[in-house]
């Protein structure tokens, strides 16, 4: 693991929203209890100076109904000259080194994906749902 990944990155950081998918699907008349799913992936390309990482955040309910969201939100990143060297970068996991050491990224990513799932939910007139800004942990 990489202790210090923001230190290997210029300050410089371009965010942007890659993709939605809201599908609103019909519910049945009986009174039901649902689980929530909330999954998160992170995927991480290396081109010559940048990293480009997307953060993924589904949501489903079980059973399939009410709706089905997808955010995804993106980040570049620069690299700094002396530590693109230093790395064999192209044999590290970054998406796992992302989600151990990637705060100084992923916190802004997350606060985005949160806010829009909250604008999202509560377009159709019920309370917004909020959700923890942070990569949910993996399952074992």
């Amino acid at each position: 693991m990489i202790q210090n990944l923001a230190d290997c990155f210029a300050s410089e950081q371009e965010f942007y929203l890659d993709k939605i998918t809201y599908n609103r699907i019909d519910k049945s008349n009986e009174p039901k209890e649902y689980l929530l799913n909330c999954t998160d992936n992170i995927d991480v390309e290396v081109n010559k100076d940048i990293v480009k990482l997307t953060v993924n955040r589904v949501l489903q309910f079980e059973p399939r109904e009410i709706f089905e969201l997808s955010i995804s939100f993106g980040a570049i990143l620069k690299f700094k000259k002396e530590k693109k060297e230093a790395y064999d970068w192209q044999k590290i996991n970054l998406a796992e080194e992302f989600r151990e050491n990637g705060e100084f990224v992923l916190g802004n990513l997350m606060q985005r994906i949160s806010l829009l799932v909250a604008e999202i939910t509560s377009s159709y007139g019920q309370s917004p749902l909020i959700l923890f800004p942070g990569i949910a942990p993996k399952n074992n």
